[in-house]
């Protein structure tokens, strides 16, 4: 596979995340092999992808509990179940990328966030994933 850039990686990311997701809410209450979904959306497999994208989905599937039980108490008047499908993408991909796959500035993860959310959600959103990612990345 050809060296890709970190944003087409955080893309990917995000990308298997919201289809994991997609199919999670419609009743599959379990995540799908990540191997069969990286597989799905880029049709290159999992190994072939760098240890950050590996490492980035791998942490977001076997920890996703945990991770909304940390976004759950700063969500003021909001209800995870509720918000929309690639806010919560880009939320987890986000926590999983500062407490699982590398120790990096929360400024930086959170920029990485907000211009995901700016490209693919509306702009609410993506200040609603600055100010949430704010109080729950501490570090």
């Amino acid at each position: 596979m050809e060296k890709i850039s970190r944003n087409q990686e955080n893309f990917i990311i995000m990308t298997v995340i919201y289809d994991e997701l997609n199919d999670y809410v419609a009743g599959q209450n379990h995540f799908r092999d990540v191997n069969e979904i990286i597989l799905e959306i880029t049709e290159t497999p999992l190994k072939e992808h760098s240890a950050y994208v590996q490492n980035s989905i791998a942490s977001v599937l076997s920890h996703y509990g945990e991770i909304v039980s940390a976004f759950q108490p700063h969500l003021r008047n909001w209800v995870w179940e509720r918000l929309p499908l690639l806010t919560r993408a880009v939320l987890l991909m986000s926590y999983a990328h500062f407490y699982y796959v590398e120790k990096i500035d929360k400024r930086i993860v959170i920029n990485v966030a907000v211009e995901l959310a700016k490209k693919y959600i509306e702009e609410k959103q993506a200040k609603f994933i600055n100010a949430i990612l704010d109080e729950v990345l501490n570090g």
